[in-house]
């Protein structure tokens, strides 16, 4: 047993012998490594991580935006031009202050509304000159053709309602009495209101009266 126990151990340190021997001999010699296979590594199941969110620009650790504010420059826009004002009508007659007014009640009696006078050019009596008297309601009350001075009677203080006189033209306006102002207008012609004059109203007292307007030609 003893002789057993003794081989076993010969047998051991024969063996240690050797490994020290083929250590040594590993650490002197370059080792020969064999190239492992190249190989596609295959796709994790594991899912990406969600990228990571940008910190907010009212974020403390985020410095403050600057805000560049940009001007917008508009179009100055001109107010816009009034039109001109409309150029006067030019009359062929205009009213003739040196005779015009009223001249109070007729001596006759009340209730004589007579509106009369001259249409004269050049200082001549001119006929044919077509006038209207038009109450407030638009409606014409009265008319009448101017006549030339061939045709006048030269007879003076002559009273309302005649038409004895160096008048050239005489016109009743009593029906347009309860629409007054009246309205005496020189017209184009009896069927053409158009006017060649401009408008003069008249207005009458309760008890009526007479009126003296002449014309004349610009």
């Amino acid at each position: 047993m003893f002789g057993a126990v003794l081989c076993l151990a010969l047998t051991q340190a024969a063996c240690g012998t050797e490994v020290l021997t083929s250590f040594f001999s590993a650490g002197t010699a370059t080792p020969t490594r064999t190239p492992r296979a190249t190989f596609t590594p295959r796709a994790s199941a594991t899912p990406e991580p969600s990228p990571t969110p940008e910190a907010s620009p009212t974020s403390a650790a985020s410095p403050t935006p600057t805000q560049r504010v940009v001007a917008t420059v508009r179009p100055v826009t001109k107010a816009p031009t009034a039109p001109p004002a409309p150029p006067k009508p030019q009359f062929a007659w205009r009213q003739n202050p040196d005779n015009i007014g009223s001249q109070g009640l007729c001596p006759a009696g009340p209730g004589t509304y007579e509106v009369k006078g001259r249409i004269r050019q050049n200082g001549d009596y001119v006929g044919g000159v077509h006038i209207v008297a038009i109450d407030s309601s638009g409606k014409v009350v009265a008319r009448a053709t101017s006549t030339p001075k061939e045709y006048l009677n030269p007879e003076w203080w002559v009273n309302c309602r005649e038409e004895k006189n160096l008048f050239s033209y005489q016109l009743d306006v009593s029906p347009g009495r309860n629409n007054q102002p009246i309205i005496i207008r020189i017209v184009r012609g009896p069927n053409d209101l158009t006017p060649l004059s401009p408008d003069i109203p008249i207005r009458f007292e309760a008890d009526g009266g007479r009126y003296y307007l002449d014309w004349v030609s610009p």
